[in-house]
């Protein structure tokens, strides 16, 4: 599954945004927003707790910075 999320900074953080799925995350660098918008992604298309979407299978096309 492959999700666009765009990347921007400000006020010495990074902020990642998923339009797609109305998310978004913020982190003290660009890694760290990603990852947590890879896991408020992955938290979304989850249909159950007891259903796994894995890591492997979120893509992210990441615009800007």
């Amino acid at each position: 599954m492959r999700y666009e999320v765009h990347l921007s900074s400000g006020d010495g953080e990074y902020m990642a945004d998923c339009p797609e799925l109305g998310l978004n995350s913020r982190g003290l660098s660009p890694g760290n927003a990603l990852d947590r918008i890879r896991d408020a992604i992955r938290f979304q298309i989850e249909l159950c707790p007891c259903s796994t979407v894995y890591e492997e299978e979120i893509e992210l096309d990441v615009r800007g910075l």
